[in-house]
């Protein structure tokens, strides 16, 4: 009885995995460019710390917080819900077309893009950073706990 038991709780176990696998199986396609991007993300956050380390060494220690993995893999969750009800959309509602997964891909990427904009204008001596950072936001404030209004003051 004790063996029964097991074999149809294995068995129901197999079954929800095999759903939920078959489910996702043909959003992953388009998850791996969002994986992409917020790899190349979260690499300029890495660049943006050493840079904020390097102005300002005192005020920062240029590592990435691991604080920030929470915010990073919420992230990644919202991407891979949105691209599979995209994807059921486009399934069962618009029916043979993959225009609504287009659409959460590209907002996705225009999302991590304004990102990699930030982090990549924030604390740089370039002329077209400085060019975006009128228009974007610092975020070696924010990200690295460097606050920006007392060193400016102190300047």
């Amino acid at each position: 009885m004790k063996q029964y038991f097991i074999d149809k709780c294995m068995q129901y176990l197999l079954s929800i995995c095999t759903g939920l696998l078959l489910a996702v199986e043909t959003s992953l396609l388009f998850f791996i460019p969002c994986l992409a991007a917020t790899a190349l993300d979260v690499w300029s956050a890495y660049c943006l710390g050493k840079r904020v380390h390097i102005k300002y060494p005192e005020r920062s220690d240029g590592k990435f917080k691991s604080e920030y993995k929470f915010r990073i893999m919420y992230t990644m969750i919202v991407a891979f819900i949105l691209i599979i009800l995209a994807n059921y959309v486009d399934m069962y509602v618009i029916k043979n077309t993959d225009a609504a997964v287009r659409f959460v891909l590209a907002a996705f990427f225009i999302y991590q893009g304004i990102s990699i904009l930030e982090n990549w204008s924030s604390e740089n001596d370039d002329k077209r950073a400085k060019v975006l950072q009128k228009v974007l936001v610092n975020k070696a404030e924010r990200h690295f706990n460097v606050d920006l209004s007392d060193l400016k003051k102190e300047d």
